[in-house]
């Protein structure tokens, strides 16, 4: 029997209850399953923000260091796929590895050819935003011509 990796991470967001989830369709605007009470489409999400009015100034929230702000989903490559919970901290250490042994810095323009729905995706994401680098994202393979044509 073949293990159905979209049937276990949508489980995994069934035992999150009671927190809400925004859950993108896999192709279309569908997203194919019945919703829990408390969680919104994507596209019933971008709804409900469009409807509101936008605000020059944002106030912070201030959360503990471990409450969750982003959930990376693993194809399981080594082993079952996983729901893995960032914390606040998560991006810290990010850009921290980042400016240490990368020495990417405020000015700097970084690439890294990756998806940015694998793990170093959100790690590039805020290890340059938090280390005020411009971040170059390429939109194809990184095997090619083009590629080295966009670095260049």
């Amino acid at each position: 029997m073949r293990f159905n990796t979209y049937s276990f991470l949508c489980s995994r967001v069934v035992e999150a209850d009671p927190f809400k989830a925004i859950v993108l369709p896999v192709s279309g605007n569908s997203v194919g399953i019945e919703l829990r009470k408390q969680d919104v489409s994507w596209k019933e999400f971008l709804s409900i923000a469009n409807q509101r009015p936008r605000s020059n100034h944002y106030s912070p929230v201030y959360r503990p260091i471990d409450s969750t702000i982003n959930i990376l989903f693993s194809s399981g490559t080594t082993g079952e796929p996983k729901a893995i919970p960032w914390t606040q901290l998560s991006p810290i250490r990010c850009s921290a590895d980042g400016w240490a042994h990368n020495d990417i810095r405020a000015g700097d323009v970084y690439c890294w050819p990756t998806n940015l729905g694998w793990v170093m995706g959100p790690v590039v994401l805020f290890t340059c935003f938090l280390n005020g680098a411009t971040l170059a994202l390429y939109h194809g393979s990184p095997s090619g011509r083009g590629f080295g044509k966009f670095i260049q």
